[in-house]
């Protein structure tokens, strides 16, 4: 019998369990899909590094000798040690290769060219080909960059480095633990894998006779050592220029903010999903018992159990949020996990990815469940336990006479009948009324934050390539350039110049390093304050940007102890300015300052406006880059914040329509009585509607108003704890995303109240009466 009435009870309140299995369901298949591919990001790369023995440390020096490994070698804790020579080669007649993003020929190409001589650490992966060998001739070519412009094994390639002209086959495609992240230069902000790339050789294959090994990494015994392995080797080993762990890596360092900043505001975006959901889900379900209140008490007064009339409410939620929640989890992996993943790994280098699931994600499912089963069971419970005779009559509204005191005013009587009425069910209906302004500010903040979002990052990449890169091509010179072809550079292209070099300044007990670029671009590379406007620097000093500012609690008019990395001369400076960049925390100073001390200037960019757009080699020039070819390279990767806005805006439209939907449903379920005593007073249908739909439009006004301010805080605050220290910038919304968002959610909740209001049609008064009796 009980079985029966579950099933007709379900048909009866089918939108109401539609409505809570959606809920459940988009919720858990937000949570799951978003960790999916965030949490498979962290597993792939860590099975990679694993496998493959990425470096502990990265070192550099003048020459690393065979004596100068013996000597790292027998330090405690290090394992092996091996050493390498990197520098830039340009593909002679790169034209004959296309990119497919613009399908234009390429105007150039560079290759970064790691010779080496073992490979014990950070081992090539190679996709296709030969395994690495250093007897092989030929070289090891970047598998993303090979496969993205048509480079097959077994094509030949003819690199120029510094003049120096040679040919070299592909015996290999491979992908490096090393290289999973990195960029062409500091002005390209993502990596194209069309115009830069790396291969790998051995350095029996370098083009010329004399050659050091400036470059050399280290694998230790012990990780939880690192640390302090790293200060013995600078100790211990003379002429070691720096060394650097894992965390201060470019690449190892970029794809772990990555994965850390996608966790934060997917985080935030799936924990909103699931905290609303739950809310109404679990106002639902208490409501429904509630409304069953008269055939619980029957139920006990037919001598039925109590435990068996428990039983059949719980199940009814139980089963609908298990099922919900399985689906949730299994098409959110599916669907969002594997799309989003495949995506992000566009743009990051490891050869065997897969999306995981964490723990979290069941406990959370789980957790949902019980929530959903603890309410219904604890509002059955409520009811069971008033004596049978109570539980069939209806549960009276609890209305204080002091809430209402004012409804006896003038004021008040002057309102008309729909206004009044609202305002009293609204005082009397306090958890409803909070659960809708809740659930509808919830969905309108979600979908305010997502698309400001969008416009924030539209508003930096206007930042970065419309006002700081005040040039049109940008020229990076060869490590050793000559003094003629430097000359000759400016006297065709102007000596807009500037020069980034490592330094190192003390902070109370540590050494750290930081960039400093010193800046002779005539402001073709421009510096802004705190408001993005462009000032010009002072030449007493040296400037650092906001954020670095504040991370180590430097401000202007403090002294600065530093020195060039490599140098013994330190320098007492003072901070004369604070200029803000929003993606390089680092010193800046001009030129002329930089000259009074005792360092060598020597400029590694050059900055023109000049028509370079025919020039493909310059002698002294590793790369030519163009600022719009940047710009497209930051509006491309934007194209995967695009897919993931459109999907947070998707689940965040669909979870307000269902809410607003359920809430509808709610609010006219309570009011059925009501509305039905007015039918028989003779109040005609538009009259009954007008007050139905007034109270929703309130709430509706109500939660926007409160959620507009609401998203552009979340957005503000996704932008300060997603993004990694090296960038600054903060939530940018246009008024226009604003009205949009709010004109949007109102829509829907006068659209969904506007078809919930066609049910006051079909009230049945006689049976909506008695049933009260």
């Amino acid at each position: 019998m009980l079985n029966r009435k579950i099933i007709r009870d379900i048909w009866k309140n089918k939108s109401q369990f539609i409505t809570i299995f959606l809920m459940v369901f988009l919720a858990v298949f937000a949570f799951a899909g978003v960790h999916a591919y965030m949490d498979g990001m962290r597993e792939s790369s860590r099975i990679y590094y694993e496998n493959q023995n990425l470096q502990d440390i990265w070192l550099t020096s003048k020459n690393f000798t065979n004596d100068k490994l013996e000597e790292i070698k027998k330090i405690d804790n290090v394992k092996n040690v091996e050493r390498l020579f990197t520098i830039n080669a340009n593909v002679i007649n790169p034209e004959r290769f296309i990119n497919p993003d613009t399908n234009k020929e390429l105007s150039d190409l560079v290759l970064e060219c790691n010779f080496i001589e073992t490979n014990e650490i950070n081992k090539i992966y190679v996709m296709e080909g030969e395994k690495y060998s250093k007897d092989t001739k030929g070289l090891w070519l970047d598998y993303y960059l090979a496969k993205k412009i048509g480079i097959n094994v077994g094509d030949e390639l003819e690199l120029s480095i510094e003049g120096t002209n040679f040919k070299e086959k592909v015996v290999g495609l491979v992908e490096v633990p090393d290289h999973v992240y990195f960029i062409k230069d500091d002005t390209a902000i993502f990596p194209t894998h069309t115009d830069y790339g790396f291969c790998y050789l051995s350095i029996n294959e370098f083009p010329k006779d004399l050659y050091v090994f400036p470059y050399a990494i280290v694998d230790v015994d012990n990780d939880s050592s690192v640390d302090e392995t790293r200060d013995k080797i600078k100790e211990k080993v003379e002429g070691i220029i720096t060394a650097t762990l894992r965390d201060d890596n470019f690449s190892y360092e970029g794809y772990k903010r990555e994965a850390e900043e996608g966790e934060t505001y997917s985080g935030v975006f799936s924990g909103l999903f699931v905290f609303i959901a739950i809310l109404s889900v679990v106002t639902t379900m208490n409501r429904f018992v509630k409304k069953e209140r008269t055939q619980i008490g029957t139920l006990k007064a037919l001598g039925i159990k109590r435990n068996r009339i428990v039983r059949m409410y719980v199940n009814y939620g139980f089963f609908i949020s298990v099922i919900a929640s399985v689906l949730g989890i299994i098409l959110g992996n599916l669907l969002i996990g594997k799309f989003f993943l495949e995506m992000e790994m566009e743009y990051y280098e490891i050869p065997s990815y897969d999306i995981a699931t964490i723990p979290l994600v069941y406990y959370v499912a789980i957790g949902i469940v019980l929530v959903i089963t603890l309410v219904t069971y604890l509002s059955c419970i409520r009811i069971l336990k008033e004596p049978a005779a109570t539980a069939l009559r209806i549960e009276r509204p609890k209305v204080k006479v002091r809430e209402n005191s004012f409804t006896t005013k003038k004021l008040f009587n002057k309102l008309s009948l729909s206004t009044k009425w609202n305002i009293r069910d609204i005082i009397r209906s306090k958890g409803r009324t909070m659960m809708a302004i809740v659930g509808i500010a919830g969905c309108t903040m979600l979908v305010v934050t997502a698309f400001g979002m969008l416009d924030s990052m539209k508003s930096y990449v206007s930042w970065e390539f419309d006002v700081i890169n005040n040039f049109k091509y940008k020229l990076s010179l060869s490590s050793d350039y000559t003094d003629a072809q430097y000359n000759e550079i400016i006297s065709k292209y102007g000596d807009s110049t500037s020069q980034t070099m490592g330094v190192e300044f003390k902070h109370n007990d540590e050494v750290i390093i930081k960039p400093l670029t010193i800046n002779d671009t005539k402001g073709l590379l421009q510096v802004t304050d705190h408001h993005r406007k462009t000032f010009t620097m002072k030449d007493d000093g040296i400037y650092i940007t906001e954020k670095m500012s504040s991370m180590y609690n430097l401000k202007v008019g403090d002294m600065v102890e530093w020195h060039v990395v490599g140098s013994n001369n330190w320098y007492k400076t003072k901070i004369v300015g604070v200029n803000r960049d929003p993606q390089a925390q680092q010193f800046n100073c001009t030129k002329k300052f930089f000259d009074t001390l005792n360092e060598e200037y020597k400029p590694d960019n050059i900055y023109t406006n000049e028509d370079l757009s025919n020039i493909k080699e310059i002698h002294g020039v590793n790369t030519i880059q163009t600022v719009n070819n940047l710009k497209d390279s930051m509006n491309s990767m934007l194209n995967m914040m695009y897919s993931l806005i459109a999907l947070l805006i998707g689940v965040s439209v669909i979870l307000a329509v269902v809410i607003i939907y359920n809430l509808g449903i709610m609010s006219f379920s309570e009011k059925e009585y009501q509305f039905a005593t007015l039918k028989v007073l003779g109040f005609k249908y538009k009259h009954i509607k007008e007050i139905f739909i007034k109270q929703n439009v309130w709430i509706g006004i109500f939660a926007v108003i409160i959620a507009l301010p609401l998203g552009n805080f979340m957005t503000d605050y996704i932008f300060k704890n997603a993004i990694g220290d090296s960038y600054d910038f903060e939530a940018m919304i246009k008024p226009i995303t604003f009205i949009f968002s709010g004109i949007g959610t109102f829509v829907v909740v006068y659209i969904v109240n506007q078809l919930l209001a066609k049910k006051i049609k079909k009230i049945d008064m006689v049976s909506s009466l008695k049933g009260n009796e």
